[in-house]
């Protein structure tokens, strides 16, 4: 029977039925959130074929985006019966071993009373990012759009907002890209299996499964205007890691219902890539990867969904990210700043601390992120290169000690400099591929960036 269940697989994703799960392993691992553990510094590139289409290159070229977790689980805040619930937020179900009686109750306090699509999607855009991700269904299943084919959603809430219809167009509104996460894990749903399905009774289940689980990424592919991707997780569970061929079919028919989607490599089974690495989750890669990549990166250590308290060693300034920001671009690739909203529809205070400060540099500073490749310079400490046509752009968070800055390797003469300050640009001189007679101290207290013009060999 299990040789009849494989051999249906691609049958079943390519028909109604589905896709199989990404998913979160079960009992006590679930409450760890150790997320995607796939090697992401020695991939295997065996059939990875990088994209040159417009959608791809946009993809690039936006650099910044914004990952939002968002729940029911918000409600909670990391807490159940006055107790820290250790481990993530999105994650309290089972940290906190809730009953799923109990849990389910959120589903009728989730009011939403002060959410706003277009204040957050301002707030976003302020930030200086040009993408947003949100999660339209974590693991526990509850799924933050009207489904037709399950009653654990916003529909059967009291809210009024129509919360992804309102945020995938209040984004797009402000010129951002709209991206879609979509756990495969569902901890609601009585047809998901996280082991492998062995018994004829699993089977079917997992059968049924797949077909919802095609079914609701259909509705958010065709009932929320342009969706450029899908950002998936969870693909660590047996019963999608022991069958590739899910995850590669799976992908065929998205391509096929949405030319041009933009997938990254957890809607496959940890064989081959997609058409990224997006196994960078609260870190970054050492050297410049071989292929496409995203970083996602949370503020507190502790949780990626609204936690009330923040634990461990973290607590990111504005600097510190956008360093993480800089570094990613410096080795061409994207990188996604998480948020996690309070159960009523506000952002923290605490994130909205990070995001001003980040969105004021990047309004100064956004052309040496937006549509920038990596440059490999030799740099001081705490200094960083990007490019653009005849542009290179030298980020500088350790200000030299001295009045100079030798940059060894441009890939031309240097034909002029600048160097943003709070009054504008301001003229540098330079001797060679070295920047003299700098100031005293650094202009900008994040980042000093010099616009460095250079012509051809």
């Amino acid at each position: 029977m299990l040789r009849l269940f494989r051999s249906l697989v691609p049958a079943l994703l390519c028909s109604p039925l589905l896709l199989a799960a990404e998913s979160g392993t079960s009992g006590a691992d679930l409450s760890k959130s150790k997320g995607d553990t796939a090697n992401s510094e020695t991939p295997d590139l065996k059939g990875w074929v990088r994209r040159s289409d417009p959608a791809m290159e946009k993809w690039r070229d936006n650099r910044f985006g914004c990952f939002i977790h968002f729940g029911i689980y918000s409600i909670l805040g990391g807490q159940w019966n006055d107790k820290e619930v250790p481990g993530a937020a999105e994650w309290i179900k089972v940290g906190g071993k809730i009953p799923s009686a109990e849990y389910d109750k959120l589903v009728k306090q989730f009011t939403l009373e002060n959410f706003d699509a277009k204040r957050w999607a301002a707030d976003i855009k302020k930030m200086g990012a040009k993408y947003v991700i949100i999660t339209t269904k974590h693991h526990d299943g509850f799924c933050l759009w009207d489904s037709k084919l399950t009653d654990y959603d916003i529909g059967s809430s009291p809210t009024k907002h129509a919360v992804l219809k309102e945020l995938a167009d209040a984004v797009r509104a402000e010129g951002m890209d709209m991206y879609f996460y979509y756990s495969i894990i569902d901890w609601h749903n009585p047809d998901y299996r996280a082991a492998d399905p062995k018994t004829p009774e699993d089977q079917a289940a997992y059968a049924r499964y797949l077909e919802f689980m095609k079914g609701q990424l259909k509705e958010l592919l065709t009932d929320f205007g342009d969706i450029k991707g899908l950002w998936f997780d969870g693909r660590w569970d047996a019963s999608y890691k022991n069958h590739p061929d899910i995850g590669k079919s799976l992908e065929a028919w998205l391509r096929e219902l949405k030319p041009g989607i933009v997938l990254g490599d957890r809607v496959r089974a940890y064989d081959s890539f997609a058409d990224y690495n997006s196994g960078y989750e609260r870190k970054l890669p050492k050297t410049q990867p071989l292929l496409d990549w995203e970083a996602c990166m949370t503020i507190p250590e502790n949780s990626w969904g609204y936690h009330k308290t923040w634990s461990g060693a973290g607590r990111k300034t504005p600097k510190t990210l956008v360093e993480m920001l800089v570094r990613s671009a410096a080795m061409s690739g994207n990188f996604v700043l998480n948020i996690g909203p309070k159960g009523d529809g506000t952002f923290a205070e605490k994130d909205v601390e990070r995001m001003k400060p980040i969105g004021e540099w990047m309004k100064r500073n956004g052309a040496s992120i937006y549509g920038t490749e990596g440059l490999a310079l030799t740099l001081p400490a705490g200094n960083y290169a990007t490019r653009k046509d005849d542009r290179v752009f030298i980020h500088s968070f350790q200000w030299p000690e001295n009045d100079k800055l030798a940059l060894k390797g441009l890939p031309g003469p240097i034909k002029s400099c600048t160097l943003m300050t709070p009054e504008g640009e301001k003229t540098i001189r330079f001797q060679g591929e070295t920047l003299i007679d700098l100031p005293l101290t650094a202009p900008d207290a994040i980042d000093s960036v010099f616009t460095v013009t250079v012509g051809t060999k």
